[in-house]
């Protein structure tokens, strides 16, 4: 038997739909209040890429070959990692620290390491593997991914980010920032001749340029060997 859908039932509808959303809300922070509830703490790959991203000393490994990409992608199509950067997001010390490693000269190598024509060359070889495609489609419609994200808006990690960022201890933080002795810590490097001095001689070293490496070509018995073959220290850089 098909029950007609009526006036009244639609506005019974419209209805409950509020009363559903007020009762999701409160259960989140109850969830996120509750004691009982221990807190989720972010897995330890959340954690690694979260340090390494922040930091301008090796936040271009990522993108420098395409296994190290379907690494990272594995890792940040997932909400654990997010939800990490959106707590160290309401630290102000976390940018502190971040920018403390701008001002380091091993800044310098890690973009320098750019200029290597062998991270392009795995690029295009890597572009012309089925392969590759394949294990960025397994990462990106991987269900229990996708379920994850579904489960984020009562997931405990959100609601306890979102407490933070509403509470007034977070707010303080930003306030005392500018006077706090890790800030004072980085003005004074900045400030600090040494550092510009020791920029200047990592951007004059030529072991930081792999470009000049790589066209480098070795004396082996009269031959000479495609300088695209040779090795440039860059760390797990693999070809796919």
């Amino acid at each position: 038997m098909v029950i007609p859908f009526t006036r009244h039932h639609r506005a019974s509808m419209m209805m409950r739909f509020p009363t559903l959303a007020t009762a999701l809300l409160c259960a989140g922070l109850a969830q996120a209040a509750d004691p009982a509830v221990p807190e989720a703490n972010p897995s330890p790959a959340s954690l690694r890429w979260a340090d390494r991203c922040t930091d301008f000393t090796r936040n271009g490994w990522a993108f420098k070959s395409p296994r190290n990409f379907l690494q990272w992608l594995e890792v940040f199509s997932d909400p654990g990692v997010w939800l990490e950067f959106g707590r160290r997001g309401l630290d102000p010390q976390s940018y502190v620290g971040s920018l403390s490693t701008l001002l380091d000269p091993g800044t310098v190598k890690n973009y320098l390491e750019w200029a290597d024509p062998d991270i392009y060359e795995k690029w295009a070889r890597a572009a012309a593997e089925p392969d590759f495609y394949t294990a960025v489609n397994a990462i990106l419609f991987d269900p229990g991914r996708a379920m994850r994200w579904a489960m984020l808006p009562v997931d405990a990690r959100a609601w306890n980010l979102l407490g933070a960022a509403l509470s007034p201890e977070t707010w303080g933080k930003w306030l005392m920032a500018p006077f706090h002795p890790k800030t004072r810590e980085l003005i004074d490097k900045a400030l600090d001749p040494e550092t510009a001095l020791k920029w200047s001689q990592a951007l004059a070293n030529p072991a930081n340029y792999p470009a000049l490496k790589a066209t480098r070509i070795p004396i082996t018995n009269g031959k000479r060997r495609n300088p695209y073959l040779t090795t440039t220290g860059i760390p797990e850089q693999k070809a796919f």
